[in-house]
């Protein structure tokens, strides 16, 4: 959930310390704090590279070399001597001029006996003749896991440079705390660009395969400090798009890109080819005829990077073996009560898509005009499609044919089978009914049968079922906004059933569910992710404070979630909302 955090530290003063037993009283947690240093803290016009700091209790430093922070970042190496409660830091290269420099010593430093750490000492100096004291601050966000990222780098760049995260040190930065708070402090007055990424190799660069990295849509005028910065950030694969390999298969020649493709287009008409497995573009001798052909094939990525590529595709023209076939059947949700979305994908282009389809509760076959099953051809290999069940109806045909067998049987009690038949729909679980296509209602250009594609759902009835609604509140008026109901493991996400500022969600499995707003600049009616090098902001994601917990046969009313006030808890400025 989403929470105001507040920050407080306490101030606790303890007389002089006492003799005790070894074996007894309490545990130390007092972590060692700095009260001596040469030159002072906050002192102006340093030129030398040593340090000397005295400790108020004896200290391990065996994690200072790769623990200890220095922002802006600096360059160079350092040693350092330990003995007993004293630290000396030597510096093998000059310091900036006119620079303010902050030490932060984290866990690098901490005592002896407990190993507390010294996360909050620090030392700030500058070579110039004062301390920079401007800061920037804010939270670093994963808007689709819904969680804040702790020990993520927030780094300051200079304005000019772009995309420094991937190639370059930042010259401001912190570390994010456990609640995703970041505070860069003692920044010199300029502009520049606000990068975050998940460290996890710990050498300040971003690493864009593997970590999660984002930005402030647009540079920062450091003239004053600024606060209530929300940074989103995601995993996204800035790999140039390119094809990996090709290869032939007999009658099949594909084509693997390097990456997750969204789109392709291919110029000639006489071959037949689909995209399976989000990366391969596979090529099938239609007519037989062809042992190669020149081919213009492009790609788009995730990103809209997009390739274009010219080759020759090759056939075998030797008697082919039989195609392997591959088949996914994908629903967004296991309950039929509600409309369920599916995609129908297979390897191989299909030869016709009015495929017929059934439903059934255990063997008993449910009638056409109970159900709908609406499809829609994606592409050559590929189906999306929408089913509806009329419940009420399928348990009226329930409830009379289990009549129907009961009255038959009693003029004929002692017949086994009217017997076998009253036993059977005695057992006969009606919370389950299962979606088929059978074998041979998809065939492939090719001629070969796609084998039966079966899907068990759930059956309940309508009072196992909670409904949620309530209204958008936005004085600011900078809507529309797009409201989902989202599972709490975030597996399962509901659309609203109506326009904003109004929600509705009707038939909603129990369970807990967070609210999940997100302003829709383009009025498309789904989320838009920019991708970083388009320097756009992607369209903001927000959630209601609360988790919302619908229960069976129950209604929540009037839920009235202020846009406004979500932003002022998310610390979020205007600027990076509405623009």
């Amino acid at each position: 959930m989403i929470y105001r955090f507040i920050w407080v530290i306490s101030l606790m003063y303890f007389g002089c310390a006492q003799m005790r037993p070894l074996t007894g009283g309490e545990k130390d947690t007092i972590p060692p704090n700095i009260i001596q240093t040469t030159p002072n803290n906050l002192s102006t016009n340093i030129k030398g590279n040593d340090f000397y700091f005295v400790f108020d209790e004896v200290i391990d430093g065996s994690k200072l070399k790769e623990k200890l922070i220095i922002s802006p970042f600096y360059d160079g190496n350092f040693d350092s001597k330990i003995k007993k409660n004293t630290l000396l830091l030597t510096f093998d290269s000059s310091f900036n001029k006119e620079t303010t420099y902050i030490f932060s010593f984290a866990d690098g430093i901490s005592d002896v006996t407990e190993g507390n750490p010294s996360i909050y000492s620090k030392f700030v100096f500058s070579t110039g003749n004062k301390i920079d004291s401007f800061f920037v601050s804010g939270l670093v966000f994963d808007p689709l896991e819904n969680e804040f990222l702790e020990g993520s780098v927030v780094g300051l760049y200079n304005e000019e440079d772009s995309f420094d995260l991937f190639e370059k040190k930042p010259t401001y930065f912190s570390l994010t705390d456990e609640n995703g708070f970041f505070k860069i402090e003692n920044i010199k007055l300029g502009k520049y660009t606000i990068y975050a990424f998940a460290d996890e190799n710990k050498n300040f660069k971003a690493e864009y395969k593997a970590e999660k990295f984002g930005f402030v849509g647009s540079p920062i005028d450091v003239s004053k400090s600024l606060d209530k910065f929300l940074i989103p950030v995601f995993y996204e694969d800035l790999t140039p798009i390119s094809i990996q390999r090709t290869r032939k298969r007999g009658s099949i020649f594909d084509v693997v890109y390097n990456k997750k493709i969204k789109n392709y287009t291919v110029d000639r008409l006489d071959l037949m080819h689909s995209l399976y497995d989000n990366n391969t573009v596979s090529f099938f001798n239609k007519n037989n005829n062809l042992d190669s052909a020149l081919v213009i094939l492009s790609a788009l990525d995730e990103t809209n990077k997009k390739t274009i590529d010219t080759f020759y595709v090759h056939f075998s023209t030797e008697e082919q073996k039989n195609i392997k076939i591959n088949k996914k059947f994908i629903v967004d949700s296991d309950n039929v009560n509600d409309t369920v979305t599916y995609i129908l994908e297979t390897n191989v282009p299909l030869n016709d898509y009015n495929y017929k389809s059934n439903f059934y509760i255990d063997t008993i076959k449910i009638p056409d005009y109970y159900f709908i099953d609406k499809k829609t051809k994606k592409n050559n290999n590929t189906v999306e499609g929408s089913l509806f069940v009329v419940i009420d109806s399928v348990n009226v045909f329930l409830k009379n044919l289990k009549e129907k067998i009961t009255n038959d049987s009693l003029g004929f009690e002692s017949d086994s089978l009217y017997r076998a038949y009253k036993r059977y729909y005695g057992r006969l679980n009606t919370n389950k009914i299962i979606y088929k296509i059978k074998k041979g209602e998809l065939i492939t250009f090719t001629g070969d049968t796609i084998g039966e594609i079966k899907k068990d759902f759930n059956l309940k009835e309508d009072e196992y079922f909670g409904d949620v609604n309530g209204l958008i509140s936005d004085k600011k008026n900078n809507g529309p906004y797009v409201v989902s109901l989202v599972s709490e493991n975030l597996s399962k996400i509901l659309k609203n059933e109506t326009n904003a500022p109004n929600f509705k969600f009707t038939k909603i499995e129990p369970g807990k569910y967070y609210l999940k707003i997100f302003k829709d600049k383009n009025n498309n009616r789904k989320w838009d992710y920019y991708s970083i090098t388009s320097k756009k902001q992607s369209e903001t994601i927000l959630y209601f404070e609360e988790l919302i917990e619908v229960r069976s046969n129950w209604s929540i009313e009037d839920i009235i979630v202020d846009v406004d006030l979500l932003v002022d808890k998310l610390f979020l400025e205007d600027s990076l909302f509405v623009n």
